[in-house]
């Protein structure tokens, strides 16, 4: 009778009858608190969570925070945006559906499943989110609501689609040549920003995590190179063509109204996550080497992480001047990427794919400012029993699901340090979360776009996504909050001296007189080295036009200096020639007259012996006997 009056709760532990609130699982008590479960974006954090700072996962419902609010201490606290998408099905199940404000995603166990009252899925459950697109919801409205803004306000951002294979992560990301996705639309909203400030050579260059001004050789080789890769991606035609006038017609991009001088340089850099090794999507290929060679010899590229600043050595960035060139960029590397065909989508993709693009901003005054755009496409998780995959295709999955659970535990991490906790977030248990550390540590906005298949088959994995954007919509990441340090003058609240707060004051306005100078000097500085620079590039532009001239008097000499070689030669052969014919016509002369004189001799001592014939015959016929002989014979 003493032990249960000593812990009399025990005795209450059914679900007829449940627990005292103010009690916790292990019967400890605790204050009664007030907790509201959804809050809007719009709406202030104007209630107080609890000290655990967990998921709150209490009786299948869960309590996501605001996305921005400001604390007692007056640090501005900014949350990473979570969006939902349902894929269009022909059946929908009836085990999803969106509550009346839009915002909330209510999940009920399909019939089937509805007997095993042990799983813990088989309750309701209700999730949060940024905001929810259903299959009537236009890559329009997901681009405005999701990227447009960002873009307009040039800040850096990262974007990630995240959900099950084939649920339509990456047509939400590029779309097609009518319905172009975020990339595109994102493409064409920088270029139509910054169209008149595009500087027409690269000048400036991150390289190695630092911006890099780049001299006349490194221009030219990246010249030679962005050249070389442009001439081996695919044309777009009428496919771009048909892809900015759907985005045309659909949005309104504005220029922005930058000064003249203000130069703007644009880099594109693709890569992807294979098997936990990084490839680059855009090295230039060998063309002499087959395919299936340069697929296994690709190289495995190394991330670096010096000063809080995440690169990767050796990546290939390219120089773009239009947005047709990006894409065609994207298109080349998708065609490296790795796909195969599983038993969910016969064209699954086997990495995580990362396309980076970097704004770089070089003003008059010599400051450069940096805004960096990453759009992630996340591979689907997936459960062995479904997609039936086996050997290769089972340890590209494995590995495939062990990135995606580091990115939930950093999530997860991230969301302690949130709540207080100083737990330590494992950036390097992953290629993937390594790159994506400055989106994760609340330096850049993060915008997560969750795709879901809305179907019974999938309700599973469903909610283990849905899970997964839970825990990311709780982050909240707090900016620091730079406090002045007064140490220095407490002596003068202990003991006010007018003499020495005159000689402070008196101090003060000679530093602030004195930083002005500085000031004033660094700006004069700034300006004369703007103008060297552009004495600079104008005595190059002159040494240039000095070096054609000559080159064309060069040309012009050395043209005429042949023409006249030329003609002399050919002088000389005519009367080496003419020379050669008059020896050769006095010797055929010469020998005609040889022969000539030889025939005639001979024709005079044929001559003379007809002429002694003839004298023999006449003497002949002068003889008696033989003109006796003659008439006889007649």
């Amino acid at each position: 009778m003493a032990a249960e009056n000593a812990n009399p709760q025990r005795e209450v532990r059914s679900f007829l009858m449940p627990r005292d609130p103010s009690i916790d699982r292990r019967f400890r008590p605790r204050p009664q608190k007030r907790e509201r479960l959804f809050v809007t974006v719009n709406e202030e954090n104007d209630y107080e969570s609890g000290s655990d700072g967990e998921s709150c996962e209490s009786d299948g419902e869960y309590s996501l925070g605001a996305p921005e609010s400001i604390d007692s201490s007056g640090s501005v606290e900014s949350g990473a945006l979570v969006y939902l998408r349902l894929r269009p099905v022909d059946v929908p199940s009836p085990a999803y559906s969106i509550s009346e404000d839009g915002n909330v995603l209510v999940t009920r166990p399909p019939s089937e499943s509805s007997s095993s009252s042990n799983n813990k899925n088989s309750m309701e459950k209700q999730y949060s989110f940024s905001g929810i697109f259903d299959e009537t919801v236009s890559q329009r409205d997901v681009y405005e609501r999701c990227i447009g803004q960002k873009i307009e306000i040039e800040e850096s951002f990262t974007v990630l689609t995240y959900g099950t294979s084939g649920s339509g992560k990456t047509f939400t990301l590029l779309g097609d040549a009518y319905r172009p996705g975020v990339i595109p639309r994102s493409l064409e909203n920088i270029f139509s920003q910054y169209q008149t400030n595009i500087y027409p050579n690269p000048a400036l260059k991150l390289l190695n995590g630092r911006i890099t001004v780049l001299d006349d050789e490194m221009a030219s080789r990246e010249n030679i190179l962005r050249l070389k890769i442009l001439n081996g991606c695919p044309e777009l035609e009428g496919d771009y063509a048909n892809m900015q006038n759907c985005i045309i017609n659909d949005h309104k991009f504005v220029p922005l109204a930058l000064d003249t001088s203000v130069s703007v340089l644009i880099w594109v850099t693709f890569v992807e996550i294979y098997n936990e090794l990084v490839y680059d999507l855009l090295a230039p290929t060998n063309p002499n080497s087959s395919k299936t060679k340069n697929t296994t010899t690709r190289k495995n590229l190394k991330i670096v992480c010096n000063d809080g600043n995440v690169f990767i050595k050796g990546v290939t960035s390219v120089y773009v001047k239009s947005s047709e060139e990006s894409l065609r960029l994207l298109r080349a590397g998708l065609q490296k990427l790795t796909y195969a065909s599983t038993s969910i989508n016969a064209n699954s993709s086997r990495s995580h794919c990362i396309f980076f693009v970097d704004v770089l901003k070089y003003f008059r005054s010599g400051v450069i400012s940096e805004t960096s755009y990453k759009f992630c496409d996340l591979a689907g998780s997936e459960r062995l029993d479904k997609t039936g995959n086996m050997g290769s295709r089972l340890k590209e999955a494995q590995r495939i699901n062990t990135s995606l659970m580091v990115l939930g535990r950093c999530l997860d991490a991230a969301n302690s340090i949130s709540a207080g906790k100083g737990d330590r977030v494992p950036f390097r248990e992953s290629k993937l979360t390594m790159l994506l550390q400055a989106a994760l540590l609340g330096k850049e906005k993060l915008t997560m776009i969750v795709n879901v298949t809305p179907t019974d088959k999938y309700y599973e994995e469903n909610l283990n996504v849905l899970s997964f954007a839970a825990i990311a919509r709780n982050i909240i990441f707090k900016a620091p909050v730079i406090k002045q340090n007064q140490s220095r003058y407490s002596v003068i609240g202990e003991k006010p001296d007018n003499d020495y707060v005159q000689q402070l004051l008196e101090k003060i306005a000679w530093l602030r007189s004195d930083n002005e100078l500085q000031n004033q000097q660094i700006e004069e500085l700034m300006d004369k080295k703007t103008q060297l620079r552009e004495e600079i590039l104008r005595l190059s532009n002159q040494h240039a036009d000095e070096l054609a001239k000559q080159e064309h008097e060069l040309r012009t000499e050395l043209v005429e200096y042949f023409r006249k070689t030329l003609e002399e030669n050919r002088k000389k052969h005519e009367m080496r020639l003419q020379s050669e014919l008059e020896s050769q016509k006095r010797i055929f002369e010469s020998r005609i007259e040889f022969l000539k004189r030889k025939y005639e001799d001979e024709l005079e001592e044929l001559r003379e012996e007809i002429e002694d014939l003839e004298k023999e015959a006449e003497k002949e016929n002068m003889e008696p006997g033989n003109s006796k002989k003659r008439r006889t014979t007649d």
